[in-house]
């Protein structure tokens, strides 16, 4: 895990023209219709889903609506063993050198 928060909700909303932009996964870029009709020179986006925070736009164009939390020890520990066993899969006996 990259951070110490789980993302809930990955949402912003334009102060400009009023849209609210949800990223509900991986890479799912989404932006409002203030920066594609001014090629990004006004407006917004969100990026990332329940993976990462990405905005674009000044910080003052923007509300941030999104949902964190922070992670439990259960959901730290599954993560911990999930990513042990993907090293035991591509590295084998020697996995622990890699982690």
């Amino acid at each position: 895990m990259s951070n110490n928060v789980k993302i809930i909700r990955n949402a912003i909303k334009c102060k400009t023209c009023g849209m609210v932009l949800e990223s509900k996964h991986h890479h799912d870029w989404q932006c409002c219709q203030c920066f594609k009709d001014s090629g990004g020179t006004k407006g917004c986006f969100v990026d990332g889903g329940t993976a990462y925070l990405r905005r674009g736009g000044y910080p003052n164009d923007y509300e941030e609506l999104s949902e964190t939390r922070p992670y439990t020890e259960e959901e730290i520990a599954e993560e911990e063993k999930r990513r042990e066993e993907q090293y035991k899969l591509l590295y084998g006996d020697d996995y622990k050198e890699w982690i």
